[in-house]
């Protein structure tokens, strides 16, 4: 299904979207009717329609609405225009440091409901497949690079960065342990090298 309905203002569309967000991280949950959200965002139910299918394209479109907000595209450049991929490992950790705390409201709701709610699923999943995605092509990198941990998997690798690189280990390391932001991004890292690559094996012996 496609993300939006038959087209529509693009500053109504951008309306919707920050009512929608809104009312999500203002702790009234995911579970937010398009009735709440159109007289959120001062717009009729029809009017909401045009820009958006149903719950499921909404919620898709919020999430990558809130990317497009914290300038998750050029972090992602940043991290691809890293001279290694062992550098690019640590550009992608230090993205997550910066921008995870943003990001994380909107995520916990949608977390808390996805089980029960299909359009948080959707968009769940959706997300969890992008960043599966940008493992793969990281992994990827480093064993053309000759870097990669000898006898590891590209696919054991990718599922393993996408693990350790989760937002709920954030959120245990960060929020639950109380790591900050710099302990985070240099023992995460450590952890990254130290599993993923053979500078990791040769630190180890």
């Amino acid at each position: 299904m496609s993300s939006a309905g038959g087209g529509g203002d693009p500053a109504t569309r951008r309306r919707i979207l920050d009512a929608a967000q809104q009312l999500i991280t203002g702790r009234r949950g995911a579970e937010v009717t398009l009735a709440e959200v159109a007289r959120a965002a001062r717009v009729s139910r029809q009017a909401l329609y045009l820009h958006f299918a149903d719950r499921a394209a909404l919620f898709l479109a919020l999430v990558r609405h809130a990317d497009a907000q914290r300038g998750l595209a050029a972090a992602i450049q940043r991290v691809a225009d890293a001279p290694t991929g062992v550098a690019a490992l640590r550009e992608a950790v230090a993205m997550q440091s910066r921008m995870n705390p943003k990001i994380w409201p909107l995520a916990r709701h949608f977390e808390s409901v996805r089980r029960r709610d299909e359009a948080a699923e959707r968009s769940w999943q959706d997300r969890m497949e992008g960043r599966l995605t940008g493992c793969r092509m990281g992994v990827a990198r480093l064993a053309r690079e000759g870097t990669l941990r000898r006898g590891l998997t590209p696919e054991v690798a990718a599922d393993l960065l996408w693990t350790l690189t989760s937002l709920r280990t954030w959120e245990d390391l960060v929020l639950e342990r109380g790591w900050s932001a710099k302990q985070y991004e240099k023992r995460l890292g450590d952890v990254l090298l130290m599993v993923l690559t053979n500078s990791g094996m040769t630190r180890a012996r």
